[in-house]
């Protein structure tokens, strides 16, 4: 599994970057790993709490007049850090430490112990049917295709 982090660790330096759509704040916390969650189940990221019972569902689109199916997460999130701030992050959803499913994660601004919806359309990912690892991390801002960087920052 040690490919799916080094594919998805360049990702996360933009997780970090949670308390503002478009640049890190300076309380940014540049130490955050990446964090191997279960679909359904509560957990933790960068002073965002993600409340129990989000579900991943697919969404059949038209694409060119072909039909595909597109993965959706939906669920709560609450502001449990001192200042107000967006959410905005990635979940990768893996098989064989490959990445399968990459979904772009957001949420309006929240005050402290605030709570809004959050959503992950997949709207350029095909729905994963077999995956074995799913991974919070943080938005990467895509530049255009060809290869990236293996190092980033934000």
């Amino acid at each position: 599994m040690r490919h799916a982090h080094r594919r998805v660790a360049p990702a996360l330096v933009a997780l970090v970057c949670l308390g503002a759509l478009s640049a890190c704040g300076d309380d940014a916390d540049d130490s955050a790993e990446p964090v191997e969650v279960e679909v359904g189940k509560a957990f933790s990221w960068n002073g965002f709490e993600i409340a129990d019972g989000w579900k991943l569902t697919s969404v059949e689109r038209s694409v060119n007049g072909d039909a595909v199916t597109t993965p959706n997460v939906k669920g709560t999130i609450t502001n449990s850090s001192g200042e107000e701030r967006a959410a905005i992050f990635e979940m990768v959803f893996s098989a064989d430490s490959e990445p399968i499913a990459t979904l772009s994660c957001s949420a309006p601004k929240m005050v402290e112990d605030q709570s809004q919806q959050f959503e992950c359309p997949g709207l350029s990912a095909t729905m994963p049917e077999d995956y074995d690892a799913v991974v919070v991390q943080p938005y990467v801002r895509d530049t255009g295709t060809g290869s990236s960087s293996s190092s980033s920052s934000g």
